[in-house]
């Protein structure tokens, strides 16, 4: 019998990133899906005590801003959600075909695959939802959220606020110390 297993890639994505920032850690899997708001168990044996964070990952496409004066060259459209308490950390990705400033239409080979991370605490992530509301009538919740961002990873929301905000402080590059000291 051959083994088979699959996961979502943006889950991997994140995985790979913590497992090679994060020393002694190992990343769990649920083998079940049915484990609501724990997509990723982090792992680590300290000093005869084991330590756990969980982790929700949240995915978007990346849409392509095909008139490159106005806005970002990229932007992440996420659905709004409940924000499960049991999940420590959120971390909200997106993958894009990063090309040249130049060449909006570049070819194939002069293509790179990148990610890009936000990732928030449970208690940011509950701040952050209860503030996704709509720009018309700030009274009433928007039903989606978004972000604009550029290759030098500086990310915005879009949308879902008052007005732009910059989020870069939210890049999971930034905040790999603090999750590497969050465990519990």
């Amino acid at each position: 019998m051959q083994p088979i297993f699959t996961m979502q890639y943006g889950e991997f994505a994140v995985a790979d990133f913590l497992s090679k920032r994060i020393k002694d850690v190992s990343v769990f899997i649920p083998a079940s899906a049915q484990e609501k708001g724990i997509d990723l168990l982090l792992y680590r044996h300290d000093h005869g005590c084991n330590k756990l964070n969980t982790v929700q990952v949240k995915m978007s496409r990346t849409y392509y801003n095909d008139k490159p004066d106005s806005g970002y060259p990229y932007y992440l459209w996420f659905n709004r959600f409940n924000v499960q308490q049991n999940a420590n950390w959120y971390i909200l990705v997106g993958i894009y075909a990063r090309h040249s400033d130049d060449e909006l239409n570049a070819k194939a080979n002069s293509t790179s695959w990148d990610t890009i991370m936000l990732a928030l605490t449970n208690k940011e992530m509950s701040l952050f939802m209860s503030e996704v509301k709509q720009k018309k009538d700030p009274s009433k919740d928007d039903k989606m959220f978004g972000f604009g961002f550029n290759a030098r990873k500086e990310i915005f929301q879009t949308r879902g606020f008052s007005e732009e905000r910059d989020m870069s402080h939210y890049l999971i590059e930034n905040r790999i110390d603090e999750i590497r000291h969050s465990f519990l």
